[in-house]
Protein backbone atom coordinates (compact mmCIF):
# COMPACT_ATOMS: atom_id res chain seq x y z
CA UNK A 1 0.00 0.00 0.00
CA UNK A 2 2.83 2.36 0.85
CA UNK A 3 4.41 1.68 -2.54
CA UNK A 4 1.12 2.38 -4.35
CA UNK A 5 0.64 5.57 -2.34
CA UNK A 6 4.19 6.67 -3.18
CA UNK A 7 3.67 5.99 -6.90
CA UNK A 8 0.39 7.88 -6.84
CA UNK A 9 2.08 10.83 -5.13
CA UNK A 10 4.92 10.81 -7.67
CA UNK A 11 2.42 10.73 -10.56
CA UNK A 12 0.43 13.65 -9.12
CA UNK A 13 3.63 15.68 -8.69
CA UNK A 14 4.68 14.94 -12.27
CA UNK A 15 1.28 16.06 -13.57
CA UNK A 16 1.49 19.26 -11.51
CA UNK A 17 4.99 20.06 -12.80
CA UNK A 18 3.94 19.36 -16.40
CA UNK A 19 0.95 21.61 -15.98
CA UNK A 20 3.12 24.35 -14.54
CA UNK A 21 5.60 24.04 -17.41
CA UNK A 22 2.78 24.26 -19.95
CA UNK A 23 1.39 27.38 -18.26
CA UNK A 24 4.83 28.96 -18.16
CA UNK A 25 5.32 28.20 -21.84
CA UNK A 26 2.13 29.99 -22.84
CA UNK A 27 2.93 33.45 -24.24
CA UNK A 28 1.88 36.44 -22.17
CA UNK A 29 -1.20 38.11 -23.65
CA UNK A 30 -0.03 41.69 -23.98
CA UNK A 31 -1.78 44.92 -24.90
CA UNK A 32 0.75 47.51 -26.05
CA UNK A 33 -0.08 51.21 -26.06
CA UNK A 34 3.57 52.07 -26.78
CA UNK A 35 4.68 51.90 -30.41
CA UNK A 36 8.28 51.49 -29.22
CA UNK A 37 7.38 48.43 -27.14
CA UNK A 38 5.21 47.08 -29.96
CA UNK A 39 8.12 47.23 -32.41
CA UNK A 40 10.51 45.57 -29.95
CA UNK A 41 8.08 42.79 -29.02
CA UNK A 42 7.50 42.08 -32.70
CA UNK A 43 11.26 41.84 -33.32
CA UNK A 44 11.58 39.47 -30.38
CA UNK A 45 9.03 37.14 -31.98
CA UNK A 46 6.36 37.74 -29.32
CA UNK A 47 4.12 40.42 -30.85
CA UNK A 48 1.40 41.89 -28.65
CA UNK A 49 -2.07 40.38 -28.91
CA UNK A 50 -3.58 43.85 -29.12
CA UNK A 51 -2.44 47.39 -29.85
CA UNK A 52 -4.00 50.79 -30.14
CA UNK A 53 -4.45 52.53 -33.47
CA UNK A 54 -1.14 54.38 -33.22
CA UNK A 55 0.67 51.05 -32.91
CA UNK A 56 -0.05 50.33 -36.56
CA UNK A 57 2.96 52.50 -37.37
CA UNK A 58 5.19 49.94 -35.67
CA UNK A 59 3.28 46.79 -36.58
CA UNK A 60 1.18 47.12 -39.74
CA UNK A 61 -0.64 44.41 -41.63
CA UNK A 62 -3.39 43.45 -39.20
CA UNK A 63 -1.19 41.08 -37.17
CA UNK A 64 -2.62 42.39 -33.89
CA UNK A 65 -6.10 43.35 -32.80
CA UNK A 66 -6.64 47.12 -32.71
CA UNK A 67 -8.85 47.71 -29.67
CA UNK A 68 -8.64 51.43 -29.11
CA UNK A 69 -7.06 54.76 -29.85
CA UNK A 70 -4.60 56.07 -27.32
CA UNK A 71 -6.07 55.43 -23.88
CA UNK A 72 -9.64 54.84 -25.12
CA UNK A 73 -9.57 51.05 -24.74
CA UNK A 74 -12.68 48.93 -24.41
CA UNK A 75 -12.98 47.02 -21.10
CA UNK A 76 -15.03 44.39 -22.90
CA UNK A 77 -12.23 43.80 -25.41
CA UNK A 78 -9.71 43.44 -22.61
CA UNK A 79 -11.85 40.70 -21.09
CA UNK A 80 -12.70 39.07 -24.41
CA UNK A 81 -9.05 38.81 -25.45
CA UNK A 82 -7.90 37.81 -21.96
CA UNK A 83 -5.29 40.57 -21.71
CA UNK A 84 -2.85 39.81 -18.88
CA UNK A 85 -0.40 42.69 -19.24
CA UNK A 86 -0.46 46.23 -20.63
CA UNK A 87 2.63 48.12 -21.76
CA UNK A 88 2.10 51.88 -21.58
CA UNK A 89 3.94 55.18 -21.73
CA UNK A 90 4.75 57.08 -18.52
CA UNK A 91 2.13 59.76 -19.27
CA UNK A 92 -0.77 57.27 -19.51
CA UNK A 93 -1.30 57.17 -15.75
CA UNK A 94 -5.10 57.06 -15.88
CA UNK A 95 -4.95 53.86 -17.92
CA UNK A 96 -2.34 52.39 -15.60
CA UNK A 97 -4.65 52.88 -12.62
CA UNK A 98 -7.67 51.54 -14.51
CA UNK A 99 -5.88 48.45 -15.80
CA UNK A 100 -4.39 47.63 -12.41
CA UNK A 101 -7.85 47.91 -10.87
CA UNK A 102 -8.93 45.25 -13.36
CA UNK A 103 -6.08 42.96 -12.28
CA UNK A 104 -3.98 43.61 -15.39
CA UNK A 105 -0.24 43.88 -14.89
CA UNK A 106 1.22 47.16 -16.16
CA UNK A 107 4.71 47.80 -17.52
CA UNK A 108 5.27 51.57 -17.66
CA UNK A 109 7.81 52.86 -20.20
CA UNK A 110 9.62 56.06 -19.14
CA UNK A 111 10.44 58.93 -21.48
CA UNK A 112 12.69 57.49 -24.16
CA UNK A 113 16.04 58.77 -25.36
CA UNK A 114 18.24 56.90 -27.79
CA UNK A 115 20.64 55.72 -25.06
CA UNK A 116 17.68 54.09 -23.28
CA UNK A 117 16.73 51.87 -26.23
CA UNK A 118 18.81 48.81 -25.19
CA UNK A 119 17.24 49.06 -21.71
CA UNK A 120 13.78 48.96 -23.28
CA UNK A 121 14.73 45.95 -25.42
CA UNK A 122 16.06 43.97 -22.47
CA UNK A 123 13.07 44.91 -20.34
CA UNK A 124 10.70 43.55 -22.99
CA UNK A 125 12.84 40.41 -23.14
CA UNK A 126 12.46 39.88 -19.40
CA UNK A 127 8.73 40.52 -19.59
CA UNK A 128 8.18 37.86 -22.24
CA UNK A 129 10.88 35.34 -21.33
CA UNK A 130 12.89 36.18 -24.45
CA UNK A 131 16.03 37.38 -22.69
CA UNK A 132 18.46 35.75 -25.13
CA UNK A 133 16.78 37.30 -28.16
CA UNK A 134 16.63 40.66 -26.39
CA UNK A 135 20.31 40.55 -25.48
CA UNK A 136 21.17 39.82 -29.11
CA UNK A 137 19.00 42.66 -30.42
CA UNK A 138 20.33 45.13 -27.85
CA UNK A 139 23.95 44.10 -28.42
CA UNK A 140 23.55 44.56 -32.17
CA UNK A 141 22.18 48.05 -31.67
CA UNK A 142 24.95 48.95 -29.22
CA UNK A 143 27.56 47.75 -31.73
CA UNK A 144 26.03 49.94 -34.46
CA UNK A 145 26.08 52.96 -32.17
CA UNK A 146 29.70 52.26 -31.16
CA UNK A 147 30.69 52.15 -34.83
CA UNK A 148 29.04 55.52 -35.42
CA UNK A 149 30.85 57.03 -32.44
CA UNK A 150 34.17 55.64 -33.69
CA UNK A 151 33.77 57.19 -37.14
CA UNK A 152 36.00 60.20 -37.93
CA UNK A 153 34.46 63.37 -36.53
CA UNK A 154 33.02 65.82 -39.03
CA UNK A 155 31.43 69.20 -38.54
CA UNK A 156 27.78 68.57 -37.59
CA UNK A 157 25.36 69.69 -40.28
CA UNK A 158 22.77 72.23 -39.15
CA UNK A 159 19.35 70.58 -39.27
CA UNK A 160 15.81 71.86 -38.85
CA UNK A 161 13.36 68.99 -38.33
CA UNK A 162 9.79 70.25 -38.49
CA UNK A 163 7.25 68.24 -36.52
CA UNK A 164 3.70 68.15 -37.87
CA UNK A 165 3.05 71.90 -37.85
CA UNK A 166 4.85 75.02 -39.18
CA UNK A 167 7.75 76.28 -37.06
CA UNK A 168 7.47 73.47 -34.50
CA UNK A 169 10.72 71.56 -34.51
CA UNK A 170 12.66 68.75 -32.83
CA UNK A 171 15.20 69.98 -30.32
CA UNK A 172 18.77 68.86 -29.78
CA UNK A 173 17.88 67.44 -26.36
CA UNK A 174 15.22 64.98 -27.50
CA UNK A 175 14.91 61.50 -28.98
CA UNK A 176 14.77 62.94 -32.49
CA UNK A 177 17.71 65.20 -31.65
CA UNK A 178 19.65 62.09 -30.65
CA UNK A 179 18.90 60.49 -34.03
CA UNK A 180 19.98 63.64 -35.87
CA UNK A 181 23.23 63.78 -33.88
CA UNK A 182 24.03 60.12 -34.66
CA UNK A 183 23.29 60.81 -38.33
CA UNK A 184 25.92 63.56 -38.44
CA UNK A 185 23.75 66.59 -37.80
CA UNK A 186 22.73 68.90 -35.01
CA UNK A 187 19.31 70.40 -34.49
CA UNK A 188 19.24 74.18 -34.67
CA UNK A 189 16.76 74.15 -31.77
CA UNK A 190 17.98 73.46 -28.23
CA UNK A 191 14.60 72.03 -27.19
CA UNK A 192 11.57 70.69 -29.04
CA UNK A 193 8.70 73.08 -29.53
CA UNK A 194 7.54 76.16 -31.40
CA UNK A 195 10.11 78.53 -32.74
CA UNK A 196 9.93 81.75 -34.71
CA UNK A 197 10.49 82.16 -38.46
CA UNK A 198 13.23 84.66 -37.67
CA UNK A 199 15.10 82.17 -35.48
CA UNK A 200 14.99 79.41 -38.12
CA UNK A 201 16.10 81.73 -40.91
CA UNK A 202 18.94 83.15 -38.81
CA UNK A 203 20.09 79.63 -37.82
CA UNK A 204 20.53 78.86 -41.54
CA UNK A 205 19.81 75.11 -41.56
CA UNK A 206 21.66 73.18 -44.25
CA UNK A 207 19.08 70.38 -44.31
CA UNK A 208 15.39 70.56 -43.52
CA UNK A 209 13.36 67.47 -42.66
CA UNK A 210 9.60 67.31 -42.23
CA UNK A 211 7.14 64.52 -41.46
CA UNK A 212 5.74 62.95 -44.60
CA UNK A 213 2.07 63.84 -44.97
CA UNK A 214 2.36 66.78 -42.56
CA UNK A 215 4.11 69.31 -44.75
CA UNK A 216 5.22 70.22 -48.23
CA UNK A 217 8.68 71.14 -49.49
CA UNK A 218 7.38 73.86 -51.81
CA UNK A 219 5.36 75.45 -49.01
CA UNK A 220 8.34 75.44 -46.64
CA UNK A 221 10.62 76.97 -49.29
CA UNK A 222 8.06 79.69 -50.04
CA UNK A 223 7.80 80.95 -46.46
CA UNK A 224 9.05 84.51 -45.84
CA UNK A 225 12.83 84.66 -45.52
CA UNK A 226 13.41 81.00 -46.34
CA UNK A 227 14.81 81.69 -49.80
CA UNK A 228 18.08 82.72 -48.15
CA UNK A 229 18.40 79.48 -46.14
CA UNK A 230 21.10 77.04 -47.43
CA UNK A 231 18.71 74.05 -47.30
CA UNK A 232 16.28 75.88 -49.59
CA UNK A 233 19.00 77.10 -51.94
CA UNK A 234 20.30 73.54 -52.35
CA UNK A 235 16.80 72.00 -52.37
CA UNK A 236 17.57 69.87 -49.33
CA UNK A 237 14.01 69.76 -47.93
CA UNK A 238 13.31 66.09 -47.27
CA UNK A 239 10.13 64.26 -46.19
CA UNK A 240 10.64 61.60 -43.52
CA UNK A 241 8.24 58.62 -43.30
CA UNK A 242 6.15 58.79 -40.13
CA UNK A 243 7.60 55.47 -38.97
CA UNK A 244 11.06 56.95 -38.43
CA UNK A 245 9.66 59.81 -36.34
CA UNK A 246 7.96 57.58 -33.75
CA UNK A 247 10.10 57.11 -30.66
CA UNK A 248 11.76 53.71 -30.43
CA UNK A 249 10.59 52.28 -33.76
CA UNK A 250 13.74 50.83 -35.38
CA UNK A 251 16.08 53.69 -34.42
CA UNK A 252 19.04 52.26 -36.35
CA UNK A 253 17.07 52.37 -39.60
CA UNK A 254 15.83 55.87 -38.76
CA UNK A 255 19.42 57.03 -38.29
CA UNK A 256 20.36 55.48 -41.62
CA UNK A 257 17.56 57.36 -43.37
CA UNK A 258 18.53 60.69 -41.79
CA UNK A 259 22.21 60.08 -42.44
CA UNK A 260 21.57 59.59 -46.15
CA UNK A 261 19.67 62.87 -46.29
CA UNK A 262 22.33 64.76 -44.34
CA UNK A 263 25.26 63.44 -46.34
CA UNK A 264 23.64 64.03 -49.75
CA UNK A 265 23.64 67.77 -49.44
Amino acid sequence: MKKIAWLLMAWLMAVAVAGADQTAAEPLRVLSLSAAATAVLDQLGVPPVAIDRYGLTAMPGGRALVIGRGEAVSREKLLEWKIQCAVLWYYQQESVERFRAQGIRCEVIPKLRLADYPVLVRRMGELTGRQAAADKLAAGFEAEMAALRAAPAERPVRVYFELYTPWKGAGHESYMGDLIRCAGGRSILPESGLSSPEFVVKAAPEVIFYVEGFGDAAEIAARPGMAAVPAVKKQRIIPVPRKWVVEGVDPAAAIGFLRAGIRDR
